[in-house]
């Protein structure tokens, strides 16, 4: 929350608490009002430790009035409404609290007092931005206007990654400090929840025209995410064109009539920005939900090319077929290099020149050489121990691998010639001494000539009787 004066403005809230009023037991001390809406009333206030911050009460006028200092309920038939408003508006001040981003306001405490509740906000010293557009005097360059965006974005995105919607986002909702940062105030997301309970607690909605998509016109309407960024997107547009862009439901209505679009896309309007960024401001301002950018993260994609770069990284680490890729790469260079070395290998000289096998000296090398490459240990520090190794990469696994099995030794690959030769030489020669043999046995010269030696020579080998073996004496001991 922001304030620039230290004078209360003209038109002081009647139903607000004057200053000086002590709130929690005197924790809190109300310096000013500052603004009110249909749902609440703000102040600046000072803390118990003397700090300045932002003081925002739970006041539905619909349906409440003060009495001195305490809240009640109009009518009684208002007291429950009241009371489930007060609950809301509590469970909301405890979500924002879990929220911890530079552009979102924080929330330091909630806490009950005069029969309402209380948030205690961050103090933002800046302007909204509704009264810089305004302003005559102030103008922001693309690049400005382009950090805005991503830091918003960043914002909604944290916002919305706690299951949260912001609900009112606009110009007059987002305050800019003095160093040009963003800050989202006044979440609107008990006041929608509130209208949901019954069509009487449907006056605490609020929409406003040319910022709120089509569906925060209907009580109990769908909304999602790129509800917030259809906001966000009517805030940029006024900011790049200086015109707020027109009603959601007036730009329904003409297109349920077969009209134009009300809303004049902003690509090719404005030279001084890039397409891609204002393509994704009209993109987020399409009438139909499902049409629009559908997340914080999508719509930065589009605009940051470093945020692109870097998701596109983060999924190449993650990405586990890159690795089988490579290899399967790998594998096919190394058979086709492996066919070419044999088609080589064939192609050679039968005869090579032989290497000279003669074992040679190393050569010792040059003085300088070795003092140059000695470490004495007063120069060691020791750094390398503590040095991790390298991981080795599934690439160099493979290369290695490749590479040790590139140094094996290969049994050469004989001609086909030869091997056609040395496969039929065998049966050739088995049959040869088969039908020798059956010859041999059917012709008796033969078989004088050649089996009839044979045999006699077995006979001899066989009556053949080893010489006797000469004894052998033994004497143990000095004396024999």
């Amino acid at each position: 929350m922001s304030h620039e004066d230290t004078e209360l403005p003209d038109d002081i809230y009647s139903e607000a608490l004057p200053p000086g009023s002590k709130l929690l037991s005197g924790q809190y001390e109300i310096l000013q009002y500052l603004s009110s809406g249909g749902f609440g009333i703000t102040y600046l206030a000072r803390d118990s430790l003397n700090r300045t911050v932002v003081i925002k009460e739970c006041f539905p006028e619909a349906f409440c009035s003060r009495v001195n200092k305490t809240v009640r309920a109009r009518t009684r038939n208002y007291s429950d409404d009241f009371k489930s408003i007060v609950a809301l508006f509590i469970r909301e001040a405890h979500a924002l609290s879990r929220l911890d981003h530079s552009s979102v306001v924080g929330v330091h405490q909630v806490f009950e007092d005069n029969e309402t509740a209380y948030m205690a906000l961050d103090l933002v010293d800046g302007r909204d931005l509704l009264d810089l557009i305004e302003n005559d005097t102030v103008s922001f360059s693309p690049g400005e206007v382009y950090r805005m965006a991503l830091a918003l974005l960043d914002a909604i995105g944290h916002v919305h990654a706690q299951d949260l919607l912001h609900r009112d986002i606009s110009p007059d909702n987002i305050l800019v400090d003095k160093s040009g940062r963003p800050v989202l105030i006044d979440f609107g997301a008990a006041r929608e929840e509130a209208s949901r309970k019954s069509r009487v607690l449907s006056q605490v909605l609020v929409v406003k025209d040319g910022y709120s998509p089509q569906e925060f016109y209907v009580a109990g309407s769908q909304q999602s995410p790129s509800s917030d960024l259809y906001a966000l997107a009517a805030t940029l547009s006024h900011l790049i064109s200086g015109q707020a862009p027109p009603n959601s439901q007036a730009r329904l209505a003409a297109l349920a009539g077969n009209q134009p679009d009300l809303y004049e896309p902003l690509r090719g309007r404005f030279p001084d920005y890039e397409d891609a960024f204002l393509a994704a401001i009209d993109k987020a301002m399409n009438i139909v939900p499902a049409a629009r950018i559908q997340s914080a993260e999508e719509w930065t994609l589009m605009i940051d090319h470093s945020k692109r770069a870097e998701r596109a990284r983060a999924r190449a680490m993650d990405d586990k077929t890159i690795d089988l890729t490579v290899m399967n790469l790998v594998k096919s260079v190394n058979r086709d290099l492996q066919e070419t070395a044999t088609g080589v290998a064939d192609a050679a000289p039968a005869t090579a020149q032989p290497r000279d096998s003669t074992p040679t000296r190393d050569k010792p090398a040059p003085k300088a050489v070795v003092e140059d490459l000695t470490w004495s240990a007063d120069e060691y520090d020791g750094f390398a121990d503590d040095e991790p190794a390298p991981r080795e990469t599934p690439y160099a696994r493979i290369v290695a691998a490749t590479q040790r099995m590139r140094q094996e030794p290969k049994r050469r690959k004989l001609p086909f010639r030869i091997s056609m030769r040395r496969m039929t030489t065998v049966p050739v020669i088995f049959f040869a001494y088969f039908f020798y043999g059956q010859t041999a046995l059917k012709y008796e010269q033969v078989q004088a000539a050649t089996v009839d030696p044979i045999v006699r020579l077995g006979e001899e080998f066989r009556t053949w009787n080893e010489p006797d073996k000469a004894n052998v004496e033994i004497s143990r001991g000095i004396g024999g």
